[in-house]
């Protein structure tokens, strides 16, 4: 048996899953923000982003919250989440594609499959969507190591729709 595994017991794998469950509960129960709010953070640590019925990504930022909430609801290529709902919104428009990529973006517009103005507007509405529709909680962790364990450990309870 590889010597890594054989240092865990049951009871430290359940004292460090109900140490990972005491933070994430803590950070479940912290207090709705919005977007404006959220952005005001000025520490790093663990975001959650939700809607009325589920949690739809979980992610660490090690720069201020404030920083990466920015990248959140600015551009398709600043963070996954954002990517993904542009890619839900063009999926749903019938547009065909695997990834989508300012590569993707370059040869629709070249192609003229879709104008500039019209890529622009449908990023416009998809920020707009997580400005003004989610919702989001914060949890400070000032722990590096920690902070990993815990964004890991909150994808693997909750299964976010938008994380891979």
């Amino acid at each position: 048996m590889n010597m890594q595994i054989q240092r865990f017991s049951f009871e430290s794998l359940k004292a460090r899953t109900d140490g990972l469950s005491q933070v994430l509960l803590k950070a479940v129960n912290s207090p709705s923000l919005t977007y404006p709010e959220i952005c005001k953070v000025d520490h790093q640590g663990l975001y959650i982003i939700f809607d009325d019925k589920e949690i739809l990504y979980v992610g660490k930022t090690n720069r201020t919250g404030r920083v990466r909430m920015r990248e959140v609801g600015s551009d398709f290529r600043s963070h996954t989440f954002n990517k993904k709902l542009l890619a839900i919104r063009f999926r749903d428009l019938g547009f065909v594609f695997e990834v989508l990529k300012k590569e993707t973006k370059k040869q629709w517009i070249k192609e003229g499959i879709i104008s500039i103005e019209d890529f622009k507007a449908h990023q416009k509405e998809v920020n707009l969507h997580i400005k003004r529709s989610l919702k989001f909680k914060f949890h400070e962790e000032q722990d590096e190591q920690k902070l990993i364990c815990l964004e890991h450990f909150s994808i693997a309870i909750f299964n976010p729709v938008h994380n891979d």
